[in-house]
């Protein structure tokens, strides 16, 4: 898996991000998915992630591939990977852990119930799970070593 990481990353270096190309990084998420942004695009903000940030986003895409497969839901990624310009002009945490593209935030088809317990229950570590009620959103982040993962519950009014 180690070869294919690096024979990936290698190949992002050369993607560029305005092609039409829907390169994959894991079984369900594309490269754009994690780096697509109306606000950088309405901006003109260059959301392309460096060397070390893609590592993270391969990482958080094999993550997110087991969500989907736990949840058995399709996954609609409404935030991912941020920039440090892009994630101002959100009015992103200081310390978002966006910004180093290792948290998704996403949206899924129909009901939100038991999403937690199912995540704990397949054993997937994670380190903040958020929901928005108002929003119908869900943030879920992880640390590069889950042995440091925190594994918080919140929700958002």
């Amino acid at each position: 898996m180690k070869f294919f990481s690096i024979l990936l990353i290698s190949s992002l270096s050369a993607v560029n991000i305005y092609s039409k190309e829907e390169l994959k990084i894991s079984k369900y998420f594309t490269l754009k998915d994690a780096i697509k942004s109306s606000t950088a695009t309405r901006y003109k903000i260059n959301n392309y992630p460096s060397l070390q940030k893609k590592e993270n986003i391969i990482y958080v895409g094999e993550k997110m591939d087991k969500v989907r497969s736990v949840l058995k839901k399709d996954i609609n990624v409404t935030s991912w990977y941020r920039g440090t310009t892009l994630n101002q002009k959100v009015r992103g945490a200081k310390n978002s852990q966006h910004k180093d593209g290792l948290a998704v935030d996403f949206r899924i088809v129909g009901s939100t119930t038991g999403i937690k317990r199912k995540l704990d229950e397949a054993g997937i570590s994670y380190d903040q799970l958020i929901y928005y009620p108002k929003q119908n959103r869900l943030h879920i982040s992880f640390k590069p070593n889950k042995k440091y993962d925190r594994r918080q519950y919140l929700v958002k009014k």
